[in-house]
């Protein structure tokens, strides 16, 4: 086993011996989905689209960004802790593969959560209408974990305990889902939160995904979307690898 295969493989164990890490993957989303449904469903919908069909996009992007950052950022700070990065240090990896290996893992729990969201939504209870271009969500679920993951493993350099990178990513994520329009459209914010919008990678990744899932987005945002989130996500990526140190 190479020793690429070996770390991501560990990894991916030890998150599936956390329970909160399973919890805010894989229950949480879906169950979010759920609450809104039954809570927004009735409402009007836009543009020939239920509300259902603007809301499943959004429960699937905030729970890319809110685990995957909260995952990178305390992957970083209990590897520090816990002196893994000393191991990790004289392993025959660069740091880029290491990191790597922890994104992996990222992407593929995002992808299970991404699907679970989506199937939670053929329930006829929920009511998604999916498109047939559903499976290409894929590109932006594996971009906009880059982004966020990465997004979190910078946090948990700069600041030194999981209580902190806790407090961090909710300073962060939260306010930043109401800003991209994932909680509220747009349109219902003030002037101003509109224009910040536009600097949120959270907003692209919307956009990235309402086309594949719903359709309740132009395929022309969509693209934009992904151009967005693939820059910023290569160059947070390419930040953090120059910034890792293990001390």
């Amino acid at each position: 086993m190479t020793p690429f295969k070996a770390l991501t493989v560990s990894l991916a164990r030890t998150n599936l011996r956390d329970p909160a890490t399973m919890f805010f993957s894989y229950v949480f989303p879906p169950a979010l989905l759920v609450v809104l449904a039954l809570t927004m469903g009735d409402q009007p919908g836009v543009d020939g689209h239920d509300i259902i069909d603007f809301i499943s996009p959004n429960v699937t992007g905030f729970g890319i960004a809110f685990v995957g950052m909260f995952t990178g950022a305390t992957t970083i700070v209990e590897w520090r802790e816990k002196g893994v990065g000393r191991v990790l240090r004289s392993a025959p990896m660069t740091v880029s593969s290491i990191l790597a290996s922890a994104l992996t893992v990222a992407v593929v729990s995002a992808l299970v959560q991404a699907m679970l969201v989506v199937l939670t939504g053929l329930v006829p209870a929920v009511g998604v209408t999916l498109t047939p271009w559903a499976l290409l969500a894929v590109v932006p679920v594996f971009l906009g974990t880059l982004v966020f993951y990465s997004l979190g493993m910078l946090v948990g350099l700069a600041l030194p305990t999981l209580t902190a990178v806790s407090l961090a990513v909710m300073i962060v994520v939260l306010p930043m889902a109401f800003a991209s329009g994932a909680v509220l459209p747009l349109e219902m914010m003030p002037g101003w939160m509109q224009t910040l919008s536009d600097f949120l990678p959270l907003t692209y990744l919307l956009d990235a995904l309402r086309w594949p899932l719903t359709g309740v987005a132009e395929l022309s945002d969509a693209l934009i979307g992904l151009g967005v989130t693939g820059t910023t996500g290569a160059a947070l990526f390419w930040a953090a690898t120059k910034l890792t140190r293990w001390t």
